[in-house]
Protein backbone atom coordinates (compact mmCIF):
# COMPACT_ATOMS: atom_id res chain seq x y z
CA UNK A 1 0.00 0.00 0.00
CA UNK A 2 1.55 3.11 -1.01
CA UNK A 3 0.71 6.02 1.91
CA UNK A 4 0.70 9.50 0.48
CA UNK A 5 2.18 12.34 2.71
CA UNK A 6 3.18 16.19 2.95
CA UNK A 7 5.44 17.87 5.07
CA UNK A 8 7.95 20.85 5.40
CA UNK A 9 10.21 19.13 8.03
CA UNK A 10 12.93 16.61 5.54
CA UNK A 11 13.99 14.53 8.80
CA UNK A 12 10.14 14.23 9.85
CA UNK A 13 9.24 12.72 6.47
CA UNK A 14 11.78 10.57 6.27
CA UNK A 15 11.04 8.97 9.58
CA UNK A 16 7.73 8.39 9.17
CA UNK A 17 8.93 7.07 5.59
CA UNK A 18 10.44 4.37 7.66
CA UNK A 19 7.65 3.82 9.87
CA UNK A 20 5.20 2.87 6.74
CA UNK A 21 8.14 0.67 5.47
CA UNK A 22 8.46 -0.72 8.84
CA UNK A 23 4.71 -1.58 8.37
CA UNK A 24 5.04 -2.77 4.77
CA UNK A 25 3.63 0.58 3.36
CA UNK A 26 5.57 2.74 0.75
CA UNK A 27 5.69 5.94 1.55
CA UNK A 28 5.24 8.66 -1.19
CA UNK A 29 5.85 12.29 -0.49
CA UNK A 30 3.61 14.30 -2.50
CA UNK A 31 4.83 18.01 -1.75
CA UNK A 32 4.80 20.38 1.22
CA UNK A 33 2.37 21.34 4.32
CA UNK A 34 0.36 23.73 1.33
CA UNK A 35 -0.49 20.40 0.07
CA UNK A 36 -2.01 18.63 2.64
CA UNK A 37 -5.32 19.80 2.18
CA UNK A 38 -5.76 18.44 -1.20
CA UNK A 39 -4.18 15.76 0.01
CA UNK A 40 -7.00 14.74 2.12
CA UNK A 41 -9.62 16.12 -0.17
CA UNK A 42 -8.30 13.76 -2.40
CA UNK A 43 -7.80 10.96 0.26
CA UNK A 44 -11.60 11.35 1.30
CA UNK A 45 -12.41 11.23 -2.19
CA UNK A 46 -10.90 7.90 -2.76
CA UNK A 47 -12.20 6.35 0.65
CA UNK A 48 -15.64 7.11 -0.39
CA UNK A 49 -15.49 5.60 -3.46
CA UNK A 50 -13.96 2.09 -1.67
CA UNK A 51 -16.60 2.45 1.05
CA UNK A 52 -19.70 2.79 -2.05
CA UNK A 53 -18.27 -0.44 -3.67
CA UNK A 54 -16.50 1.05 -6.58
CA UNK A 55 -12.81 0.60 -7.55
CA UNK A 56 -10.67 3.88 -6.82
CA UNK A 57 -8.66 3.52 -9.57
CA UNK A 58 -11.47 3.74 -12.24
CA UNK A 59 -11.67 7.64 -11.21
CA UNK A 60 -8.02 7.77 -9.95
CA UNK A 61 -5.14 6.31 -12.44
CA UNK A 62 -2.00 4.56 -10.71
CA UNK A 63 1.26 7.02 -10.16
CA UNK A 64 4.42 5.21 -9.91
CA UNK A 65 6.17 6.21 -6.10
CA UNK A 66 8.95 7.85 -6.67
CA UNK A 67 11.12 6.65 -3.73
Amino acid sequence: MTVAMCGDDAAALRLVGELVRDVGGTPAVRGALDRVRQLKEVAGFVIGLAFAGSDPHSAVPRVPSAG
